[in-house]
């Protein structure tokens, strides 16, 4: 993070780094005021799952409820966001993206609203799928606003910017949330939400100007024909999967973390903020350890000494688990090195799996997204199954997760590293 913020100057037209579209809409919309809306829409997605995640044991008791169906309204919230992911892209280019913009918000602000009035945990759960596919808007259009106003260095720039901001969401998330629990209630998390998703609405509704000058009608037979390369390639598959592993274990201790730290170790809300923010913090570090290495580690480098850490570090998990009572050591370092390495995985992963298919890398984008979420989803639907009374299930679930992801990485790198 040795950025200095989305402090650009506001907009000069013909300077470089401009796309043709930017030079044409600059007296609408300051390069400034799109970098900074690009950067506030990055971490909603996030935030949204974990700004709550420490109010879960008290979800239990709020609703009368169990914590099965409590777990619920995060994994059917991640697996509605996976789904709208398939649909805002295509929709961005045929209505533009302030109107995607402004249905998928409103979408999230509907939801958001019924969640606070929510009387029972399955209205919470509607509403929390509502939500998901809502704000998936901002996840997939503001990568379409950046590659319409900049190019060149200028757009890596800006998306280096909203990829820090999507990686401080779960780190400060839980601490808000946490702070909130704590010194307030659990429900002002659900506020902040809908506050955050009016302020957006605010800004694409009143300020914003639309960046795509060119909507096009979609071409059904393109996609379809697209669709069934991407999804018929047997690497890209390996590495959705990947992905989904990586993820499905950071979301799968966003959702267990909570009871045991609460419920089975006795600790408050605010130590499971603490540690949330941790683990937060060790996969931004494996993020960032990217830019760092020397040019001379190799991807298949990077990916042997991850996937072989994650596998050790999973596998003493199981054995603390099975050897001790619970405990933070036990969960919390062992975690933190399976998340870091985790963040060494996905940011390659990601690359490899959109830059497979070069001339159709926006669908290759959105099926990527799809698939990985949905199939992080169906492993945090698997854990929400799980006993929480020790440790156990959870490290052997990371420890199978990690090695079927060593599996997947290292028979698809020998040729995507080559490539």
């Amino acid at each position: 993070m040795t950025t200095t913020g989305p402090s650009s100057g506001s907009g000069a037209a013909s300077g470089p780094g401009l796309s043709p579209t930017g030079r044409r809409r600059t007296r609408a919309n300051s390069d400034t005021f799109l970098i900074w809306l690009i950067v506030l829409l990055a971490p909603i997605g996030q935030m949204a799952i974990d700004i709550y995640v420490p109010s879960l044991p008290a979800l239990v008791g709020a609703f009368e409820t169990t914590q099965n169906a409590v777990q619920l309204s995060v994994t059917l919230y991640l697996i509605a966001f996976s789904i709208g992911q398939l649909f805002y892209g295509p929709l961005s280019d045929a209505l533009g993206r302030r109107r995607s913009l402004l249905i998928g918000i409103t979408l999230y602000l509907l939801g958001g609203v019924l969640s606070l009035f929510a009387a029972s945990i399955w209205v919470f759960v509607a509403a929390r799928v509502i939500q998901g596919l809502g704000i998936t808007a901002a996840s997939v259009v503001m990568k379409t606003i950046a590659a319409d106003r900049f190019s060149g260095p200028r757009l890596g720039t800006v998306m280096t910017y909203m990829v820090v901001s999507w990686g401080l969401g779960p780190i400060i998330a839980p601490v808000i949330g946490a702070w909130f629990h704590t010194r307030l209630s659990w429900e002002y998390s659900l506020y902040f939400l809908v506050a955050y998703g009016a302020m957006l609405l605010f800004m694409v509704g009143v300020v914003y100007r639309e960046t795509h000058e060119s909507p096009r009608p979609l071409n059904i037979k393109n996609l379809v024909s697209g669709t069934a390369t991407i999804l018929g390639d047997g690497v890209f598959t390996r590495i959705y999967l990947s992905m989904g592993l990586c993820y499905g274990v950071l979301l799968t201790f966003n959702l267990i973390g909570p009871f045991l730290v609460q419920d089975v170790m006795g600790y408050s809300p605010a130590m499971y903020g603490a540690i949330a923010l941790g683990m937060g913090a060790a996969y931004f570090v494996g993020v960032f350890s990217n830019r760092l290495l020397p040019a001379s580690v190799t991807n298949r480098g990077k990916f042997q000494i991850a996937s072989i850490g994650s596998v050790v570090a999973a596998a003493a998990m199981v054995a603390g688990a099975s050897l001790t009572d619970p405990n933070l050591w036990v969960l919390t370092v062992p975690s933190a090195v399976i998340i870091l390495f985790a963040g060494v995985l996905y940011p390659n992963l990601m690359g490899a799996g959109v830059s497979r298919f070069p001339e159709m890398t926006g669908l290759a984008s959105s099926w990527l997204g799809f698939c990985l979420m949905l199939f992080a989803g169906l492993i945090m639907l698997g854990s929400s199954l799980l006993e929480v009374d020790s440790l156990l299930p959870m490290a052997v679930l990371f420890l199978v997760c990690m090695v079927a992801c060593r599996l997947l990485v290292m028979r698809t790198l020998p040729r995507e590293s080559a490539a």
